[in-house]
């Protein structure tokens, strides 16, 4: 564990993986950095009949089915049920074009899980994983070339501060927890939205960078342990004070500088700021 020091900016107070895009997420006590991210994170994604990726924007469902990597198997698993794949698929498996977002990419098309998934979900779905040969770039109007990401909507990690939650929950009459906008990394931080300028950051032994803030969606608005839209907020309060242009921005997208461990309790040591960037 990184010691404190003059230079720190807060500790790590939360680590969570997603290893299935859009399911709900395994929180861990330490977590493997590498190049696209935390290890596993959003490696496995639901595709569509037309291949296209599917998320709790439009099957908010999504958030009940509980994805947590243990041993050497994905574990799938929705009330008393659950269905477990191999971590590394067989070399056997189909590689089909999927797509996210603009992006249409190779991946390993796992049939057995789909039956199972789309029972619970009540629409037709399939599990594809994203191997390593895959290599999706980040957007390079905000990182290097050679970033790259898995099947994350855009950038590897995402990082929220304590402040920015506690001070939008000071403005709803129903205070949300931070599940509802999917971090990877919480941060104990003394000022609100203090993380939209934190640039070149060192956590446990990796490097990160902080590129842009992260504009939200709808999906914060679903409960993530019913499934369930419980209304406009807390989008509504967010736009009434964090709109800026077309967008309503909540916590840090970050790109990796080093590879690297982190660990619960970690100091956060900001190396360098940048100006806020809301694009």
């Amino acid at each position: 564990m990184t010691m404190p020091d003059s230079e720190s900016d807060g500790r790590v107070t939360r680590l969570a993986i997603y290893p299935v895009k859009g399911l709900g997420g395994q929180l861990l006590e330490e977590v493997e950095v590498q190049d696209r991210g935390f290890a596993w994170d959003r490696r496995w994604m639901l595709v569509g009949e037309d291949h296209r990726f599917l998320s709790q924007r439009q099957l908010p469902k999504m958030a009940t089915v509980k994805a947590a990597v243990t041993g050497e198997e994905l574990v799938l698993s929705h009330r008393s049920s659950q269905i477990a794949v191999p971590l590394t698929p067989p070399k056997t498996a189909p590689k089909i074009q999927v797509t996210i977002w603009n992006d249409a990419v190779e991946a390993m098309f796992l049939p057995n899980a789909g039956q199972w998934l789309s029972e619970i979900l009540h629409h037709r779905c399939d599990l594809v994983f994203m191997p390593d040969t895959t290599l999706r770039a980040v957007n390079p109007a905000f990182a290097r070339p050679g970033d790259i990401v898995g099947f994350a909507d855009a950038y590897p990690i995402l990082l929220i501060g304590e402040a920015s939650i506690a001070n939008l929950n000071t403005r709803l009459s129903e205070p949300v927890p931070v599940d509802r906008f999917r971090p990877n990394i919480v941060v104990s931080s003394q000022e609100p939205f203090i993380e939209d300028q934190w640039g070149e950051m060192e956590i446990g032994s990796a490097l990160l960078c902080g590129t842009k803030a992260c504009d939200r969606c709808a999906v914060p608005t679903i409960d993530q342990l019913t499934g369930e839209h419980t209304g406009p907020e807390p989008i509504r309060t967010l736009s009434g004070y964090r709109r800026f242009g077309d967008g309503v921005y909540l916590g840090q997208n970050l790109t990796i500088r080093r590879t690297g461990r982190i660990g619960l309790g970690d100091v956060v040591s900001v190396r360098s700021k940048i100006g806020a960037v809301y694009a």
